[in-house]
């Protein structure tokens, strides 16, 4: 319920600034004016009314329909947003400049109009490439880990990263099985799945997910909860997703043999897991407690802030997602504050940490400067 006032109050904020601004100056008559600021608080009302359906799994043909206007108006609405403060940051700057100056009117209102169509042209364009971006086939984004000492019996062992893949709604089987595909061809030695799998009813989405049982990795399919894996039916997707031979891993650790070095895959609940199960409450201790000693420590934990838990138990690697790479600019900004990481490869102390950019997208279908990915990662010896 919190996040749903917080969210609608967001919104609100966005979509009130870009009426105010945007419209209300318009020099068009009264009528025309309130139809406008009408039409833009009904937009307003689609991502809420989105938002309550999948709640309350209400999800149909019309609720998707309600489900594309409503996300893709609202990434619109955002950019408008970004740009239109960012346009009248720099005339408050101007008229500080220009103090005790007098201009024509006309001349004023010419460049007010000139500006507003630079606006609406930057956010119509944005909007475009964005949703291209958005609904495109991954990229595979191949990464080098090097592992100091890493033995030879590793050296070149591939394993494929996905994340915040969010099937619902927006994203469908097609885009599934386009991504099973690609994974297919890398032909990885192991499947690590971040979280954030679905957004909505299992029963309307589940058969969804069928492309995933083609995947059959030598050393198996791993995955962790995300946080969007509580939004909807936890415990449905999650039997579904095992059932797709993922081996799902809550507070829990499994030692892999590979070419005779052992690997230790760790997977961890996401941090808001314990608001709504006690099981689902990160226990570190519980998770590593009572493994013996490995060649590789892998941990898998949907958000970079659980960096904290990588580092204090000297993992080699943490793999996470969540973020989205800020999924588009420059709301990527926001995010980024957020986050001790935003996207790709860094190091904290002896611990590697990769976040994946998302293999889908939530919300707007717009990805701007942060492209959707196929993680392929490949360990090297450092």
């Amino acid at each position: 319920m919190i996040f749903f006032i917080l969210y609608s109050t967001v919104l609100l904020i966005l979509y009130s600034y870009v009426g105010w601004r945007f419209f209300g100056p318009l020099d068009i008559s009264y009528q025309y004016k309130t139809m406008l600021i009408s039409l833009l608080g009904m937009l307003y009302c689609l991502p809420i009314i989105t938002f309550s359906f999948q709640l309350n799994k209400i999800e149909n043909n019309f609720t998707r329909i309600i489900a594309w206007l409503g996300y893709t108006v609202l990434g619109t609405v955002s950019l408008l947003f970004f740009i239109q403060i960012g346009m009248d940051m720099i005339l408050v700057v101007k008229s500080f400049i220009t103090k005790g100056h007098h201009f024509d009117p006309h001349r004023r209102a010419f460049l007010g109009l000139s500006l507003k169509g630079i606006v609406g042209g930057l956010s119509a364009i944005g909007t475009v490439w964005g949703l291209y971006n958005a609904v495109k086939i991954p990229v595979i984004k191949k990464v080098d880990i090097p592992i100091i000492g890493l033995p030879k019996s590793l050296q070149g062992f591939r394993m494929v990263q996905i994340s915040d893949l969010h099937v619902g709604s927006m994203i469908g089987k097609n885009f599934i099985s386009k991504v099973v595909e690609k994974i297919d061809k890398i032909n990885p030695d192991i499947l690590f799945f971040t979280g954030d799998a679905a957004d909505g009813n299992v029963e309307t989405y589940g058969n969804y997910f069928s492309p995933f049982q083609k995947i059959t990795p030598k050393y198996g399919k791993y995955f962790v909860t995300g946080n969007h894996e509580y939004y909807s039916d936890m415990n449905g997707w999650l039997r579904l997703i095992e059932n797709m031979g993922f081996k799902i891993l809550i507070n829990e650790s499994q030692n892999v043999i590979i070419n005779g070095s052992t690997v230790m895959i760790t997977g961890i609940p996401d941090r808001g897991g314990k608001y709504f199960s006690d099981f689902h409450k990160t226990d570190m201790e519980k998770a590593v407690g009572g493994m013996p000693a490995t060649n590789l420590k892998i941990l898998l934990a949907h958000q970079p802030k659980d960096v904290e838990y990588a580092v204090k138990y000297n993992f080699h690697l943490l793999l996470s997602g969540h973020t989205h790479g800020g999924q588009y600019f420059p709301f990527s900004l926001l995010v980024q504050m957020a986050h001790p990481f935003l996207k790709g490869l860094h190091k904290r102390e002896n611990t590697w940490v990769y976040i994946n950019q998302g293999t889908g997208y939530w919300g707007p279908p717009m990805r701007l400067g942060a492209p959707s990915e196929i993680t392929c990662l490949t360990l090297r010896s450092d």
